[in-house]
């Protein structure tokens, strides 16, 4: 003889496995998201050195300027395909980040700082003391932001890395979950 769970039993361990699964999806997402706040530093074809980084910008620690706030772009957020920066400019003059998605040289002009290099249309001008936040660019694969271009040039930062999260990642989540339904449904018929 048999001993069956009762109806509110297997309805508890449905919803905690479901609870489960969305709680390990929520870790997943969370650790797409765990990116450098100011981007993955590239280098450049070039052999342009720029007078400081991104993230020393962000630090405040730019040569000849310590202590001192300078323009530079932060993370915000990534989903699939798009990533959303933060960009300030508490400096003097005008701040121009150039951008570069997926790798897509969008230049026809010559680069007047980056020898050998092309301007990248689409950029975000920001003027002296101001900020720009939540700006949303799509991407398939990543984002690149560089400052190279403005009014004030000794906080000028090569190209920083914005990854938008892999699909087969979300993918594979998106099959966890639905293997977490199927198996309830099949578990309560």
């Amino acid at each position: 003889m048999k001993l069956r769970k009762p109806k509110n039993s297997l309805r508890i361990s449905g919803f905690i496995r479901i609870v489960s699964g969305f709680v390990m999806a929520l870790g997943l997402n969370l650790s797409l998201h765990a990116a450098p706040v100011t981007g993955d530093p590239q280098v450049n074809a070039f052999g342009w050195i720029p007078n400081s980084t991104n993230a020393l910008n962000y630090a405040q620690q730019t040569p000849g300027h310590i202590g001192q706030s300078t323009p530079y772009v932060l993370f915000n957020s990534n989903s699939f395909g798009q990533v959303v920066l933060d960009f300030f400019n508490i400096a003097p003059g005008l701040a121009f980040f150039e951008t570069r998605i997926d790798g897509v040289a969008t230049g026809v002009n010559p680069h007047p700082v980056v020898i050998g290099d092309t301007i990248h249309t689409g950029g975000t001008a920001v003027a002296s003391g101001n900020t720009l936040l939540g700006k949303v660019f799509l991407a398939t694969q990543y984002v690149d932001i560089r400052l190279a271009l403005g009014g004030e040039r000794d906080f000028d930062f090569d190209w920083v890395r914005f990854e938008v999260p892999e699909p087969g990642v979300l993918s594979l989540f998106a099959l966890g979950f639905l293997g977490l339904v199927f198996g309830r449904r099949r578990q309560a018929g």
